[in-house]
């Protein structure tokens, strides 16, 4: 029975417990434990499943991000390391979701998601890589959201702390972050982005 499960999902990033039963109709639910226990699958949280020996590169793991609570996309610390901002690597995976803030440790990594409204769920973009294709905040989206979200950083020390790429800041795309920034409607954003254009050319 497992070779035909395994056959059946080996392509799948997240197997759901719908995925199962479309595929399997009389499928036993025992079998997940079982097959658990043996090492081959990964329960990633209630009706999410993994297959153990699916190769887990970065890539696989946004995609797991984006499956495991949607809607969601990649963005905060996992997007700023993606794109160069931040010099050390991040552990957790980091997404924004219209979904309450929630969070799930498993045996892959650790997923976090914070809420955001409704109106700001936007500026990601489908990624596509050769084993997996994934929502990312854009490059100005993932600076918003982070600063949004971070009311504890709020003046130039703050920012300094923060041991931005200035190169990498200076890569944002003036136009796309001040239209996205114009829908937020948060002076103490604003402040917050011209204190990283002054960092980023000091």
């Amino acid at each position: 029975m497992y070779q035909r499960f395994r056959e059946t999902f080996h392509d799948f990033p997240v197997i759901t417990l719908p995925d199962i039963h479309k595929s399997f109709p009389d499928f036993d639910t025992k079998n997940l434990i079982n097959w658990q226990k043996k090492g081959y699958l990964i329960r990633l949280r209630n009706g999410y499943y993994l297959l153990s020996e699916n190769k887990r590169d970065e890539y696989l793991v946004y995609k797991i991000a984006n499956k495991l609570y949607n809607p969601s996309y990649v963005s905060l610390e996992s997007a700023l390391s993606y794109y160069g901002i931040i010099p050390e690597a991040v552990y957790a995976i980091q997404s924004v979701t219209t979904l309450k803030t929630c969070s799930f440790s498993t045996k892959v990594a650790t997923f976090n998601y914070r809420t955001i409204k409704k109106e700001l769920y936007f500026g990601y973009h489908l990624i596509k890589q050769a084993n997996a294709s994934f929502r990312m905040a854009t490059l100005e989206k993932a600076v918003l959201d982070f600063l949004y979200l971070r009311a504890d950083i709020k003046d130039e020390p703050a920012i300094e702390s923060l041991r931005w790429n200035k190169a990498a800041i200076q890569q944002l795309n003036e136009k796309a972050l001040l239209d996205y920034l114009s829908i937020y409607r948060s002076p103490t954003l604003e402040k917050k982005i011209q204190l990283i254009k002054k960092y980023s050319h000091a």
